[in-house]
């Protein structure tokens, strides 16, 4: 994967009703597709085609979401192989607003087609699961994410379990992810959760609270990409990109870093031929190939 300082975004070719899409995680579906979330419109999925050298997108399709209940404030996408059959998950940021009066709530399974709407089935009562079974989470789960709360923002498919990455509640020097053993394929209830367990993952030179905005599994290394951020929307942490191996105790960083106004919230890998690329997406409307 190639390695690039200063990384600037491209715009997007389209807009979504007239305003910049708002682009949160992403996943490749096809040699040249890639799936995302807009955060403010959790009532599909957008998938981008992209020209053959897989470094320029042409075009982007509004892909209906058939079924997802209230699902709110999208923020994470992965996805799954299972006997033959193509899952997405997208996550919602789990995160309460407007002084408690809303409760962004969600996981919802999508069975992936290659064209029209996309059957989606909602877990019902996850966040209320999620804080009963990890009761350290539970104080953050009644506050804002600016004032110390719950936020959740990546997610990724990983042997058997969903990985939450936190935005926050987060610390200076650690970031976190929620891992949540799964049957993809099976009854898509809470009843057939396993149980949760925490990761916490030093990040070097980190002085300042970060959280995760993105998670990619890397099935050729075996790793997870981290996609960090400032935690608060008030915070002055850079984006960074890193990598991570299960059981090492740190995050690697990158020599990757982002343009001022960047503003990257998703991002994969894929292979291109014997190479191997990076895709971020940004919520400004923007993309770039790595």
């Amino acid at each position: 994967m190639a390695k690039r300082k200063n990384v600037k975004p491209a715009p997007f070719p389209e807009e979504n009703g007239g305003v910049p899409f708002n682009a949160s995680g992403v996943v490749r579906t096809g040699t040249r597709r890639f799936a995302f979330v807009d955060n403010k419109d959790p009532t599909a999925l957008f998938e981008m085609t992209f020209d053959a050298p897989v470094e320029t997108v042409e075009r982007i399709h509004r892909r209906r979401l058939i079924g997802a209940g209230g699902l709110g404030d999208p923020e994470g996408l992965t996805r799954a192989d299972r006997d033959g059959e193509t899952f997405l998950v997208v996550a919602s940021s789990l995160a309460v607003a407007k002084a408690g009066r809303r409760v962004d709530d969600g996981l919802v399974r999508v069975r992936y087609r290659p064209d029209g709407d996309l059957p989606a089935e909602p877990m019902d009562a996850f966040r209320e699961w999620l804080l009963e079974h990890m009761p350290s989470l539970a104080a953050a789960g009644r506050l804002e994410p600016d004032a110390g709360g719950l936020n959740v923002e990546g997610l990724a498919w990983d042997a058997g379990a969903l990985l939450f990455g936190l935005r926050g509640p987060a610390v200076p020097g650690r970031v976190a992810m929620v891992r949540v053993p799964v049957d993809l394929g099976g009854q898509w209830t809470t009843g057939s959760l396993g149980t949760p367990t925490l990761l916490s993952i030093g990040v070097p030179r980190s002085a300042a609270p970060q959280g995760i905005r993105d998670i990619s599994g890397d099935e050729r290394t075996g790793g997870l990409l981290l996609l960090l951020g400032r935690s608060a929307s008030h915070g002055d942490a850079p984006f960074r990109l890193g990598t991570w191996r299960r059981g090492d105790d740190s995050v690697r960083l990158l020599d990757i870093t982002f343009h001022r106004t960047a503003k990257p919230e998703g991002v994969t890998t894929f292979s291109l031929g014997d190479e191997r690329k990076i895709l971020i997406v940004d919520d400004g409307g923007g993309y770039a190939v790595l």
